[in-house]
Order: C-alpha cells, then structure tokens, then sequence
C-alpha cells in the first residue's frame, strides 16, 4: 500500500459553513469522530475539530446552539490529493502537528486520515515488519504522547 486511494473506504462526514456548533457536536458524537469537513459548493473551507469546540467553543462559553462552525473552524484546510503516497500524509500529520488531514480526488473531498488511522496503518502494512513499532512508538513520542 503506497498511496492514499488504497486506504478511503470511509465516508466524508461535512458540513456546511452556516450548521451550529450544536448540530456538528451532536453529529460528532454520533459518528464517534473527532473532527468534520466543512464545505461549500463541494470544496473544502474549513475543518472543525474537538480541539477546536474544546478551545474556541467551551472554554470562551459561546452559544453553541446558534454560533455557525464557520466561526470556529480553521479555514483553508491542508489536504493532500489521493494520489498522493503515505509517506506526503506522515509527513504533514508529524511536522504540522494535525490530527486529521483531508483527502481530495481534483480538489473535491473525498476523505479523511487521521492520526489514529494513520497508526492503524503503519501498523498493517509493516504487520511483520521489526521496525513497525518503533515508527509508531516514535510518531507518539514526537507529540508528546505515552
């Protein structure tokens, strides 16, 4: 398995810029995911994450039953084409720091890695391989993770 159209068996869970906060908690929580895409004339606009209903949301004590996501999510999201290999997301989920990076087939959001997948992943593909843990154990390690 070298790239990214190998792995997206998993729906794009979005939404739009104008759903409250509480309908995207709620879907959230439904769905037993940890962030959304948001979207609007199917491109990517943004990503709101729980660090960011966490931090932007909670803690400041907004309204979250009529604040739109578009006003806590983090705009213009990075993502990486399906094409792209494992090694581009590794990269980007390691050096920036991200949980969640969005997969797009010609700009147009097609799924979803995140940080836990991507672990899944490794784990895998390198099954039987000695070296498997070590880059897992690594990766945790370089976010300050136990």
């Amino acid at each position: 398995m070298e790239h990214l159209a190998e792995l997206l068996a998993r729906e794009v869970v979005s939404v739009g810029p104008s759903e409250t906060v509480a309908v995207v908690a709620r879907l959230m929580k439904e769905k037993h995911i940890g962030c959304v895409l948001v979207t609007e004339a199917g491109r990517a606009v943004g990503i709101f994450s729980e660090r960011d209903l966490l931090n932007r949301v909670v803690c400041p004590q907004e309204d979250v039953r009529t604040a739109p996501v578009s006003r806590f999510m983090t705009p213009d999201p990075v993502t990486v084409e399906a094409s792209e290999p494992l090694a581009r997301v590794f990269d980007i989920l390691s050096r920036r720091r991200f949980r969640h990076v969005p997969i797009t087939r010609d700009g147009r959001p097609v799924g979803m890695v995140s940080l836990s997948d991507f672990a899944g992943i490794l784990k895998e593909v390198f099954e039987e391989d000695r070296y498997a843990q070590y880059f897992v154990d690594y990766w945790t390690a370089s976010q300050g993770r136990k």
